[in-house]
């Protein structure tokens, strides 16, 4: 009966030593430089021993050394129950985004950039380390890039729900509903990014159009406002301005806006159009006809242009003018 005991034990020991001598072995074949050997002597490890933290971690090195993130951020989970490990895991992990990180940055970059490689290589970043949120921000920009729409979209809404105050990514977010045309989804982001931000020039302005788009011009007017607010030199918003009550057929008011960008940029063509548009709504022709003459002349090639101009000659019995100016139209239009 003891001898069947010393025998038990015995057996014991030889288990254990067997496991020792193995994980002994995957280290020396990684100081040797010969990493299959090592992850063969490792998966023999955890084949005995699950949980063992260290072979995970050492198995985890080695499966990013290949590029099989998937897996290595498996193994480095499980090491990093360990408290031991914990810091090893983190530097393991960092090492490895930093790698994939940077080499996304570089394929993005440059007078050729190769948005496909960036793409690969972010979409690398945000498998090894899953939190890190900047990763995901390139990858949701190259996304879009590439026109893979739904996929940035895809993306920068995950970044979204995890950082809820990021005033960029929900900019980019109404952004691209906005170019779908996704009304609701580009007004409730835009809301979110001047909730955060209340002086966000960009988001107030594109939450504007958006308002404008689905016929909330009540809001549409109240952020264009602020933005001139905010900027009263931004002639941009004082044109949306006027186009937001051109749609309403506010001529009056429109008239002010359009006049007030061309104090601010007397060469924008489009304001001098728009604003010539709003005398002929208002069967103004002598306040039209400086304005489509002077674009006669900032726009010679536009036909709409000459078409408008004879119409006012027309209207004024200047028949001459009038009948060269729908000739270059129609020379214009052929």
């Amino acid at each position: 009966m003891k001898c069947v005991g010393w025998l038990a034990v015995l057996v014991a020991v030889v288990g254990l030593g067997c496991q020792s001598s193995t994980m002994t072995a995957a280290k020396l074949y990684i100081k040797q430089e010969q990493p299959q050997e090592a992850k063969k002597q490792l998966a023999l490890v955890l084949q005995t021993e699950p949980e063992n933290s260290e072979a995970h971690l050492l198995m985890g090195k080695l499966l990013g050394e290949d590029g099989r993130y998937g897996e290595m951020a498996e193994h480095l989970a499980h090491a990093e129950r360990n408290p031991k490990f914990q810091s090893e895991v983190e530097q393991t992990r960092r090492h490895f985004w930093a790698r994939e990180y940077n080499a996304g940055v570089v394929h993005a970059q440059g007078e050729a950039p190769s948005y496909v490689m960036a793409r690969h290589s972010f979409h690398n970043a945000t498998i090894i380390d899953e939190s890190a949120l900047d990763a995901w921000r390139n990858l949701a920009y190259v996304y879009y890039q590439i026109d893979s729409t739904d996929a940035a979209i895809a993306t920068y809404q995950k970044i979204a729900s995890a950082d809820p105050e990021d005033e960029g990514t929900f900019f980019s977010l109404g952004s691209l509903y906005l170019e779908n045309g996704n009304l609701d989804e580009a007004i409730r982001a835009l809301s979110q990014v001047v909730k955060i931000n209340p002086e966000n020039l960009n988001g107030l302005t594109n939450l504007a159009i958006a308002q404008a788009q689905a016929e909330n011009y009540e809001g549409a007017e109240a952020n264009y406002r602020k933005v001139i607010e905010l900027n009263p030199d931004d002639f941009r918003s004082h044109f949306n301005l006027g186009n937001l009550y051109w749609q309403q057929e506010k001529y009056t008011a429109a008239k002010r806006a359009y006049e007030q960008v061309l104090q601010l940029e007397p060469d924008d063509g489009d304001a001098r159009y728009n604003l010539a548009m709003v005398h002929l709504a208002t069967e103004d022709m002598d306040g039209a006809l400086p304005l489509l003459e002077q674009l006669a002349e900032q726009m010679p090639d536009n036909a709409l242009v000459w078409m408008h101009l004879g119409t006012v000659y027309a209207h004024k019995e200047l028949i001459e003018k009038s009948e060269a100016a729908f000739a270059r139209a129609e020379e214009l239009e052929e």
